[in-house]
This record gives C-alpha cells, structure tokens and sequence, in this order.
C-alpha cells in the first residue's frame, strides 16, 4: 500500500521544477482564485484524468487556488452553459474564461497564466491594452483554438484572458484544443493554430502582438484592413501638422526601443514608429531563455518590460505608418496626421518570415500551406507533407513531422542542404524523400491543398508532387522598403550594410537590430540599438553645432 497521501500524489503529478515555480508564482497572489472544472463520464475520459489530476495537483499546492468540480450536466453546468467534457472555468464569478479540452503541453502555460491574471485583476494589463479596451461597446466572444505541440498558441491565448480580464463585462476568452474537440475545430475550419475567432464573425491566424489583437478585437477585421479604412485619400486630408525632433525611430522592436531610451538619455528628442504593436519578433516568440537577467521569461513578458521603460523617455506611436520619406537637411517622414522633420533616422524595421511568393501559397494560408510543423504537424498524421527549405527549420520540421506519422518529403533548391550535419545525418537515416534542385512553383487545390507543382531547376522540367500540406521554412527577408527609398546600401544577402556605429551609407541615417542581418537575438539588437542613438547623438553635436546639447548621465 502506497504510504503517499492524495495530496501527496497530485502534488507529484507535477514534476519538481515546475511546481517550485508554481509555488513560488501562487504565494504572489494578490487575491485567491477559482478553478471550476466541469467532466462527463465516457467522454474523453483520459482527458478528463488529466484535467482533474492537474487541477488538483493546482489546488493542493496553494491554498489562493480553490478547486470546485463539477458533472457536465449538474445543475451548474447548465448554468454555466458547458458544452464540453473537460471544461476548465477560471474565476468564472468574475470572469468568463474558459479552456474546452485538457489543457496539456503548451496549453498548461495559458492556464498558469489565467489564473495569474485573474488574481491581479487590471494591474496585469498595459495602459495602452486598457485604453484600446475602453472603446468596447457590444459584447465579444473569442475563441482561441489551439494545439498542445504549439508554442505560439499560449501567446495568442493569453491576449485573449487579458480582454476578458480588462474587460469582463463585454468580452468572453475561450481556450478551445483541436485534440479533443476535433468536430469544432472543423466546424470552424481550423486548419492551423492558433486560429482566432471573434462572435463567429471574424477570424485571425497565427499570434499577434498584444495590442494589434485589442485593436483587431475592437473593429473584428485584419489590422491591415482597418489601417486602410481610416487612412484618409489625400482630397480629404487636412494640412498635415509639422513637429521638429531630433530623431525619428522607426521600428518598435527591441531595437528601437533600446535606441529610444539612449536617444532621449543622451539630450536627443525622438519619436517611435510602430506601424503594428510594440515588440517585434519578440512579442511573436514564446519563450526567452538566453536575455540576461532573466532566466526563463515569455516573450510577451519582455516586450512588456522593455516597453515601459522606453515609455519613460520617449513616445510610442503604434499603428502609424511611414508613407512617404525624403531626405534633406533634415528628413521629412510623413504619417497620415504628421509630418516630421528630423535630423536623423534610425531604421529599426525587422525581418518578415520569407514566402515562397508562388500562386496558391496566400489562397491556402490556414488550410493546407503552414509556416510552424510545430504548430500544425497534428493536423496531418497519417497525411502528406511537402516541406519546402534546406536549412535547420526545414530539416527539423521534417524530422518532426516523420515522428508524427506523416509521408514527408524536403524540396531544395540547391544540391546541398546548408543545415547542422546532425540533421542531415537525421534526415538520412529516416529516409525522408529529398527533391534536390529543385523549387515549388504553385500549390494546387480546392478548398484544401491537394498537390504542388515543382519545377527542375537544372533542366525545367515540372512535375505535380500529390500532398495534403506544405510546410515552408526559407528563412526571413529584411524590410528594407524604407531604406532603398532613401538610397541606403544592402548587402548581398539583401540586409542593411552598416558600419560599427551602426551609420548606413547615407548620412544620418542609421540601422539596428534584424533588419541589418547577422545574428538575430535580442541582446545584439538592444545593444545595436543603443550604440546607433549614441551615434547619432555625436553625429549630430558636429553637424548642428550651433544646437549642440550636453548629454545627460547614460550610463
């Protein structure tokens, strides 16, 4: 006979290192918070195991969680209108935040940090989330449709728990997982996650940062769409206003926001421009283990951090768009409301995830043609994949996918892959098919992917290659669109060149961050932010002599 108590085995359910970080996290608690999880026998009874263990092994750990279990169909399941066995409630007094199916994998993170959100009520939201959340008028139900395999999914989920928490009389949060309620996820077409769905009217993929998804949130359409619909046609516009600063930022990422708190430290006035929400690459990346000071932290979390304390020094203008720029003695960048005259600009405008750019691709985005085998690999077990690149990613996302059950086959256009020779080793001893020289041309279908066409890239001939998906993985192209309108020089491989400094070509104007390529971490694009603000402030003590300024402490 086990001499553990009950307690003691659900406390074990949780392996060592994560419940000390449990622990630690619930002894924070501002205020205590409530787990109701709702089951029905013979439904998805091994999801139900699950979920009751870890609901408990939550509740035994702290006495600021309160456990109430409920049966699908007792007299508060029909209150609460539970519609599926598991369903976990958190802080349903309060709020209607809800996770239908276990909660396993990545999902366990989008429960830790609903319940952490639910005990600190509106202190865990932005200011800037609030004010997009105040301008709610009629109610929003989201569903967040997610995967236990997907990093990205807790992200775009917990976007969601924050609206429901700032706003808990309008907006709903649903954390939905495909493995277990497979018949919904089709019903809502979900062909890749996460895949967001608002009042079964409007619906986003992939992970947002945050305050793109407030604001998607708020008008239900794609943030491009809204952009356009408020960007005035130049017979409308009033005369823009002109502001005079030192130094125009464009870029919100960690690059220019590092550059903004050394900009305005060292006596410069500056300005961000952020044509989406604060964050970058890093609002998109799940979990940051290598920035110093912080062992383990979501990227979201960071963005927050970083965000504040640029705030202190300098403006944030989210969702504003260059659309024009000239140089001069001092650069004209326009916006749709402002013109501003600087001394100098600094490009912090990132990376995009490189496209095949081929008929088909945009069409089948979400149903059949993925760029995350992590994310979306369930979805096609016992299926097709084509995986389209020759690098780490594309030999990584096929070994995965093989594991997974699934027919796979690389297409490369070299005769070599440029990834790690483990990997190739990998590759080969699994016997996953390579289509060498040779690249996709178009994706093919109906309503799903069904083939791709793929062409020899040493005699042109072109074959159809069946598939149910294709994965692709070629790396990220540089936004450089500002930069060649300047005049500015790219390197090669099509990123900014730039010199110690962090100076481009054209004088006083400076890069930092991705978009000048090398290595892309967060570190190097802080502190290439910072040397390039630096920069500009001695470029600018000896071209405007006459309003030279003495810095301040910047260290």
């Amino acid at each position: 006979m086990s001499s553990l108590s009950a307690e003691d085995r659900y406390r074990n359910f949780i392996p060592d290192e994560s419940r000390q970080y449990l622990e630690k996290m619930f002894a924070g608690f501002k205020r205590n918070v409530a787990i109701e999880i709702y089951t029905k026998e013979g439904l998805h009874n091994e999801y139900n195991e699950f979920s009751l263990k870890l609901c408990r092994a939550l509740n035994v750990m702290s006495d600021k969680i309160e456990l109430r279990e409920f049966a699908m169909d007792s007299e508060e399941g029909r209150e609460r209108k539970i519609i599926a066995s598991p369903t976990i409630l958190i802080a349903p007094d309060k709020y209607d935040i809800r996770f239908l199916g276990a909660p396993a994998g990545e999902e366990g993170r989008a429960l830790v940090e609903a319940l952490n959100l639910a005990s600190k009520g509106e202190e865990g939201i932005s200011e800037s989330a609030m004010e997009i959340l105040g301008k709610l008028k009629g109610n929003r139900l989201v569903k967040i449709f997610s995967s236990p395999s997907c990093p990205y999914c807790p992200g775009q989920a917990i976007n969601a728990f924050k609206a429901a928490v700032g706003r808990p009389d309008k907006v709903s949060a649903w954390c939905i997982s495909t493995l277990d309620n497979e018949n919904m996820a089709r019903q809502y077409n979900v062909g890749s996650v996460p895949h967001t769905d608002i009042n079964d009217t409007a619906t986003f993929k992939g992970l947002e940062p945050e305050d793109q998804f407030m604001i998607q949130l708020l008008y239900m359409k794609p943030l491009k769409e809204i952009m356009e619909e408020n960007r005035k046609e130049p017979e409308q516009q009033e005369e823009k206003e002109y502001e005079d600063v030192d130094l125009v930022i464009i870029g919100g990422g960690p690059a220019g926001m590092s550059a903004g708190i050394y900009a305005k430290r060292s006596g410069l006035s500056c300005v961000i421009l952020e044509k989406q929400g604060v964050g970058g690459q890093v609002a998109l990346t799940p979990k940051v283990e290598n920035y110093p000071g912080f062992t383990h932290i979501q990227g979201f979390e960071l963005v927050e951090i970083l965000g504040a304390h640029a705030r202190e020094y300098t403006r944030i203008n989210q969702f504003v768009e260059v659309r024009d720029i000239k140089a001069g003695e001092r650069f004209e960048i326009a916006t749709d409301d402002t013109v501003y005259r600087a001394k100098g600009i600094l490009l912090a405008t990132g990376v995009n995830v490189r496209m095949l750019g081929v008929p088909g691709e945009d069409k089948f985005y979400g149903h059949g043609v993925s760029y995350c085998a992590t994310c979306d690999g369930n979805f096609y077990r016992g299926g097709k994949a084509v995986v389209v690149g020759g690098g780490n990613t594309a030999l990584t996302d096929a070994l995965h996918l093989k594991h997974l059950g699934v027919e796979t086959t690389i297409i490369h256009r070299r005769d070599r892959f440029r990834a790690e020779k483990v990997l190739q080793d990998s590759v080969e001893r699994e016997g996953i098919k390579v289509i060498w020289n040779s690249e996709v041309t178009e994706i093919i279908g109906d309503k799903q992917v069904e083939s791709v066409r793929v062409k020899n890239n040493e005699d042109g001939s072109e074959t159809t290659l069946d598939t149910d998906v294709v994965f692709v993985a070629i790396g990220h192209t540089a936004n450089t669109s500002l930069a060649q309108k300047l005049g500015v020089e790219l390197r090669e491989d099509g990123f900014i060149k730039v010199d110690a400094g962090q100076r481009t070509s054209v004088e006083r104007v400076y890069a930092a961050g991705d978009v000048t390529g090398g290595v892309r971490q967060i570190i190097i694009a802080t502190g290439q932010g910072a040397a390039a603000a630096l920069t500009a402030f001695d470029d600018f003590a000896r071209t405007f002599s006459e309003e030279k300024k003495m810095p301040v402490n910047i260290w």
